[in-house]
């Protein structure tokens, strides 16, 4: 039995069809994002504070004189780089305010709205990070 060459060419062409649909499957499969029960790690700077003065104390081998003046010194520390913040967060703000206004003149209508609930979102966290424990 002979197969007739529009047979042939239907065969290769699901054959070839089929390997385009596995391919594009696996590399769905491959480039998905997994998803973790870890908890995600949150930008606390208490949490990291805790963890510098135990790395400290454990690789430094630090009494406790020096634990209390390490303390000690991150709190000055902490007040210092607030007061910065606050000094130049005006002329970061007017930084900021220049790109966004850059940004928009290239995006399209409706990248826009998009953008402006990305920039809301973005202050919303901004907002939550100075309200909190700081440096």
């Amino acid at each position: 039995m002979q197969i007739s060459g529009g047979k042939v060419a239907l065969y290769l062409g699901l054959i070839f069809g089929a390997g385009i649909t596995a391919g594009a499957f696996g590399h769905m499969l491959y480039s998905t994002e997994t998803v973790s029960a870890k908890a995600v790690p949150t930008n606390n700077n208490d949490d990291w504070r805790q963890r510098y003065v135990e790395s400290m104390r454990t690789r430094l081998k630090m009494g406790d004189d020096q634990l209390k003046e390490l303390n000690e010194t991150l709190d000055e520390t902490r007040v210092e780089y607030r007061l910065l913040r606050q000094r130049y967060k005006p002329e970061m703000e007017k930084i900021h305010q220049v790109q966004v206004d850059k940004i928009k003149k290239f995006l399209r209508a409706e990248q826009l709205s998009e953008f402006e609930k990305m920039e809301r979102e973005r202050e919303e966290k901004m907002r939550a990070r100075e309200s909190g424990p700081g440096v």
